[in-house]
């Protein structure tokens, strides 16, 4: 017993990188690690360096607490060396859904809708709630 408790000990210091940490539990090079790693989201503040004018609108209104890739998608998908790559996300009615879907456990007062769109009369096939609705101005 005492000979498998020893080789436990021994394999477990093996595989224990040095920087862990026993009093916090915590590995210290993990933030040296994560520095290193590709940005992928890079917030508002990279969007407004472009896209000014839209950057203001958004943030005058009901949505000005939401970040711009939630909708647009990630930065990195976008713009890469500062340089556009690729149009943002496209105008699907999933993105507004994702937060105003029609949902029991979401507050009273917050603007939902079914799933459903067709009741609007006006629909089309290929409709999309940004054809008519404009998220930088949700007012309108």
């Amino acid at each position: 017993m005492a000979g498998g408790f020893v080789i436990f000990l021994f394999i477990k210091n093996w595989q224990t990188p040095a920087s862990w940490n026993y009093e916090v539990w915590y590995r210290q090079d993990s933030l040296a690690d994560i520095e290193h790693l590709p940005l992928i989201h890079g917030g508002n503040e990279s969007c407004v360096e472009c896209h000014e004018e839209e950057y203001h609108a958004a943030t005058s209104y009901e949505h000005k607490t939401l970040n711009c890739e939630g909708c647009h998608g990630p930065l990195t998908f976008h713009v890469r060396d500062g340089k556009k790559i690729a149009n943002a996300t496209g105008k699907s009615n999933w993105q507004c859904l994702n937060c105003h879907e029609e949902q029991i456990s979401r507050p009273k007062d917050h603007p939902q809708f079914p799933g459903d769109v067709r009741r609007h009369e006006d629909f089309l096939e290929d409709s999309s709630c940004v054809r008519c609705h404009d998220p930088h101005d949700p007012s309108v």
